[in-house]
């Protein structure tokens, strides 16, 4: 007997085909963004600004379309012969489309164009410390996250429909109970370790940007970053961006007396990246083929850059590499020396120079800050003080000037309001994740001592990255161990680490 595939019905079809047409338009608006930090001059900034206007609003229009919304509607009403998968996409398409509605084209086109210009504004400000010069783009930048969850609509805070652009499902009440409990752990353990750690000794190694370069990119291809797929390339403020199915690029910056600085940049943009290049490409454009809310994706970071880029092991194997790209340099150093560099712990101004500990108290104090802005109003005017007020009471250090406080993250002149408390988020996912790795994996140690990553890269694509948007993170932190989402996992993976503690 011959059983025929019955043909998927010409609506579903034409659902994808829109779907990957509207990917299109996002990925020319994301190599307008990635070349605005990569690679524009400076007097190009204005038109660019306009140009990620236009892009913006147009590929909103399309996603937000009557003709698009219908489509999804009549097929969401009639799933019953759809595939689970695709009655997934659907519906998540659905969710997705009925929130972006709630914002007009204008008002998007509005937010792209404060972003844009807020970014070159931002660029300038920084190196001059001065941050009067750009506080009337903050001020524009805050009104429009304002009018942006009006738009959206919340229940309890305002604050809760921006954390919902990163944070699928999360609110204010929900994360800050825990990441507060996390604060309060991380400032029990912080001066703990200072008491047993020893002092670094003072390095006048300078390391040549271009051997670093090199380093990194030998790292990556052992990670399993193909380079036939993507780029490494240098910026201000580091990140990854997906400019197409197969092309997610790196950014990174380099200091010639700390080459640790820029290679844990590059490992944590590279768990970003890997996580990308794991998505399935056949549903590409839609939310099975699209990576789930923001924490989960700095989870993936984390992995790279701290667990696994900080342990014991991988100083071990980093040694050995720095033999063949720093001769002169490695001569001096041990896996001991790179491992007490990698973790030694003390409070910073700079978040993304903090050590493993301290960092999320970063995200902590952020998070305050924008939860005053959001609930309290707290005023822009106010946020330089405040920012110094916070630094003193959660990390006991004095901000000096503004380059190192209020200006030394892009995000909130991006109007990246709610993003933040993903990065810690993450972390905890992070430690959930590699307990689970740890149990699937035997000698994972000697692995990677060896430079031996391919197991752990297979395990993520197994059991995170081929996931797309399926499960919210909360639902697969519990798939994957049994367990609701909570600090202990984090702080015990500290505790082991720093104590041994089982």
């Amino acid at each position: 007997m011959i059983c025929l595939m019955r043909e998927p019905p010409q609506s579903l079809q034409n659902y994808y085909q829109q779907s990957k047409e509207i990917y299109l338009l996002h990925c020319v608006l994301q190599v307008l963004e990635w070349d605005q930090q990569v690679y524009m001059p400076p007097q190009a900034a204005e038109f660019r600004a306009h140009q990620i206007e236009y892009m913006s609003r147009l590929a909103h229009e399309q996603r937000t379309s009557e003709s698009y919304y219908r489509l999804v509607q009549e097929l969401y009403n009639d799933m019953a012969e759809l595939t689970d998968n695709d009655r997934l996409n659907i519906a998540l398409s659905l969710e997705s489309i009925e929130r972006g509605r709630k914002l007009t084209p204008g008002f998007v086109a509005r937010r792209a164009k404060a972003s844009a210009t807020a970014y070159t504004a931002w660029t300038q400000a920084r190196k001059q410390d001065d941050f009067q010069t750009v506080m009337p783009f903050l001020k524009e930048n805050i009104e429009l996250a304002k009018q942006e969850a009006d738009l959206l609509g919340y229940e309890q805070y305002a604050y809760d429909a921006l954390l919902e652009n990163y944070e699928r499902g999360s609110t204010l009440s929900i994360i800050k109970p825990v990441l507060t409990r996390l604060g309060k752990g991380l400032q029990q353990l912080i001066p703990q370790i200072q008491a047993q750690q020893s002092e670094l000794t003072p390095s006048s190694s300078r390391y040549q940007t271009a051997s670093q370069k090199q380093l990194n990119s030998h790292i990556l291809e052992k990670l399993g970053y193909r380079f036939e797929q993507g780029r490494l390339d240098t910026t201000t403020h580091p990140f990854m961006t997906t400019l197409g199915p197969r092309d997610k690029r790196i950014t990174t910056r380099y200091c010639e007396d700390n080459y640790l600085s820029s290679l844990l940049t590059t490992l944590h943009e590279a768990g970003h990246a890997l996580y990308e290049m794991g998505l399935k490409e056949e549903y590409v454009g839609t939310p099975l083929g699209s990576t789930d809310s923001l924490s989960i994706h700095e989870s993936q970071s984390r992995i790279w850059e701290n667990i696994i880029g900080r342990s014991k092991p991988f100083s071990e194997f980093l040694h050995t590499v720095l033999r063949e790209f720093f001769p002169k340099e490695s001569t001096f150093l041990t896996p001991e020396d790179i491992w007490h560099r990698l973790n030694f712990v003390t409070p910073s101004l700079i978040r993304v120079e903090a050590d493993e500990v301290s960092y999320s108290i970063h995200i902590i104090i952020r998070l305050l800050l924008e939860s005053e802005i959001f609930i309290e109003g707290l005023p822009v005017e106010e946020l330089p003080t405040r920012w110094r007020e916070l630094y003193r009471e959660y990390l006991d250090i004095e901000v000096p000037n503004d380059q190192e406080g209020i200006l030394q993250d892009v995000h909130w002149y991006g109007v990246g309001f709610g993003y933040f408390p993903t990065y810690a988020l993450g972390n905890l996912y992070s430690a959930l994740m590699m307990n689970c790795i740890r149990e699937t994996i035997p000698n994972l140690d000697e692995h990677i001592a060896q430079g031996e990553f391919g197991q752990i890269l297979q395990w993520l694509r197994e059991n995170v990255h081929k996931h797309g948007m399926r499960y919210r993170g909360p639902e697969l932190a519990e798939k994957l161990s049994g367990q609701p989402l909570t600090e202990k996992p984090f702080l015990q993976y500290l505790r082991a680490k720093f104590f041994n503690e089982e």
